[in-house]
C-alpha cells in the first residue's frame, strides 16, 4: 500500500471509529482490537495504528500497557471536575467573544436551534453538531487559543461521559443555547457570562439528578 493510500485508509478508519465512538455505538471500555479491525476495514494495521494514535490524541480511546486500544471511559468524579472548568473557562470566553464573533455565523446557529426545537424527534447527530458549533465558535471567537484548545478537551471528557447511558437532555440544552444565542445578541458581556454558566450548572446539576437515580 502506497503512503498516499496509507494515509487515506487511515483518515477514513479514524472518521468511521470516531462516529461510532460519539454515538455510542461503541460503548466505554469496548476493546477495539487491531487484528479485528484489520479485518472489519479489510486494510494493514499500519492505518489501524494510525487511526487508533490520533483517537487517542483527541481524547476518544485509551492504551494500557500489554492490552489493546480501548474507547475511553470516563469517571463521575472527572465529569463534575471537568464541568467546573468548563463553568469558569467558557464564562471567560463568551465574555471575550462577545464583540468578536461573525454574525452570519451566529445567525446560522441560531435558525439551526430553532429548526431543531420544532422537530417532534430530534436526531442525536444534528444535536451534537449543533451543541459543537456553538459551543467551539465562542471558544475560538474568545482570542485566547491555548483557553480555546483546554475548552474543546474538557468537552470530548463531558461528552464521553453523557453518553455513558444518561438520558437525553437534547429539548433543555436547545432551550438554553437559544438563551445564550439571545445573550449574544445582546452584545452584554455579563449577560453572556451568566447564560453559558448556567447552561453548565443547569446540565451538571440534571446529571448529577440522574446518577441519584440509579
Amino acid at each position: 500500500m502506497s503512503q498516499v493510500r496509507a494515509q487515506t485508509a487511515a483518515m477514513q478508519v479514524h472518521d468511521r471509529l470516531r462516529q461510532e465512538i460519539v454515538t455510542a455505538a461503541l460503548p466505554p471500555r469496548m476493546p477495539l482490537s487491531e487484528q479485528e479491525l484489520t479485518a472489519r476495514f479489510g486494510v494493514s494495521r499500519t492505518p489501524i495504528r494510525e487511526a487508533l494514535v490520533r483517537l487517542e490524541s483527541e481524547g476518544l480511546v485509551r492504551k494500557e500497557a500489554n492490552r489493546p486500544y480501548r474507547v475511553r471511559q470516563v469517571s463521575s468524579r472527572e465529569y463534575f471536575q471537568s464541568m467546573r472548568l468548563r463553568e469558569i473557562l467558557e464564562g471567560e470566553a463568551i465574555a471575550n467573544a462577545i464583540d468578536k464573533l461573525d454574525p452570519k455565523r451566529l445567525q446560522a446557529i441560531k435558525t439551526e436551534m430553532l429548526r431543531l426545537r420544532e422537530e417532534p424527534k430530534i436526531r442525536v447527530e444534528d444535536h451534537w453538531a449543533a451543541d459543537e458549533e456553538l459551543h467551539t465558535m465562542i471558544a475560538d471567537g474568545s482570542g485566547n487559543a491555548v483557553m480555546a484548545e483546554i475548552i474543546r478537551e474538557l468537552r470530548v471528557t463531558t461528552r464521553m461521559f453523557e453518553l455513558s447511558g444518561l438520558p437525553s437532555r437534547i429539548r433543555p440544552d436547545c432551550e438554553e443555547h437559544l438563551t445564550i444565542i439571545a445573550a449574544l445578541e445582546s452584545g452584554d458581556p455579563a449577560k453572556a457570562r451568566a447564560a453559558i454558566e448556567q447552561h453548565i450548572r443547569s446540565l451538571a446539576t440534571d446529571v448529577l439528578s440522574d446518577i441519584a437515580k440509579v
